[in-house]
């Protein structure tokens, strides 16, 4: 990689969100109360603005030109036309950016490691010196992560799931009602609290509390658990939890007239009416992701 176009992009913290741009009066007197909930925000805040400001000052140094934008201004042609993403915060920032990265690959930083663990992230800003000497002149090979597209009733819905999508109804506190089709088996009615169906790199993430697998990030397969089940009146359910290839067959019919599928996470959501079927496409681009550590999913 021979003078890359660069491209950071970074996060805001929850403290520059609340205080510094929404004045929320309710945060602001917690603060001042020293209150539990919001002991942490100003030192976050700080860590992170100091990882940030490193990254772009050791950039400056170096001579090397690069872009600097807010996560939620960047674009899907922003990320296309660099060579490198470097993305300043944590799992949230890759996951969100992942969404609009499809063939460019991305170096991400750990802006905050005293509180977040940062699964998809490379090192902090304490190493991006040598992390970024591997990737440009040395040519590093970025780790593939697998990841899925969603299709409703055969048409593309969203971007690439990188961690994990949920079928569930719209109501948290609301019966899940659908069909599930697993491989050439006839398809299960099944009531719950909804579908958690993941990634390898998403193992780690909600299907792992459900009661899921860690699987290793060059695993071959997606794992789905049924959470909360709720039992027929006679006998139960089959398919409750299960581990398999990709490419094998993969249905939820919806039962709900306000079912709801959600990406990675509780931002990007869609319908999933009454009568309609949603099945996964395992042709979806990979994300190319640099210095990913296996050993720190599963310590």
């Amino acid at each position: 990689m021979k003078d890359p176009k660069l491209l950071v992009a970074f996060k805001k913290s929850r403290y520059e969100q609340f205080v510094l741009e929404e004045r929320d009066p309710n945060v602001e007197e917690l603060l001042a109360m020293g209150h539990v909930s919001v002991e942490s925000l100003q030192e976050s805040h700080r860590a992170h603005r100091e990882s940030l400001d490193h990254i772009v000052a050791r950039l400056e140094a170096r001579g090397i030109p690069f872009d600097l934008e807010f996560r939620g201004d960047v674009t899907v042609q922003m990320v296309a036309a660099c060579d490198l993403l470097i993305t300043v915060g944590g799992d949230g920032t890759v996951l969100d950016l992942s969404h609009r990265a499809f063939t460019t690959p991305i170096l991400a930083i750990n802006s905050d490691p005293g509180s977040s663990v940062g699964y998809f992230t490379a090192g902090d800003a304490t190493e991006f010196d040598e992390l970024l000497d591997r990737v440009i002149p040395d040519g590093w090979e970025p780790l593939r992560l697998r990841r899925f597209h969603i299709r409703l009733d055969g048409q593309q819905l969203g971007p690439p799931v990188l961690n994990d999508i949920l079928i569930c109804h719209e109501n948290p506190a609301a019966v899940s009602a659908y069909s599930l089709k697993v491989g050439n088996h006839p398809a299960e009615p099944q009531k719950s609290s909804g579908i958690w169906v993941s990634t390898p790199a998403g193992s780690t993430a909600a299907v792992r509390s459900a009661g899921g697998f860690v699987l290793p990030f060059r695993s071959g397969n997606i794992q789905y658990v049924v959470r909360e089940p709720y039992p027929p009146p006679a006998g139960g359910y089959r398919f409750l939890k299960g581990i398999h290839p990709f490419e094998e067959h993969f249905e939820v019919i919806s039962r709900m007239r306000e079912g709801q599928v959600f990406i990675d996470g509780p931002h990007l959501s869609f319908p999933m009416p009454l009568g309609s079927t949603l099945t996964l496409d395992p042709e979806a681009p990979a994300l190319q992701l640099f210095g990913v550590q296996e050993d720190r999913r599963t310590a």
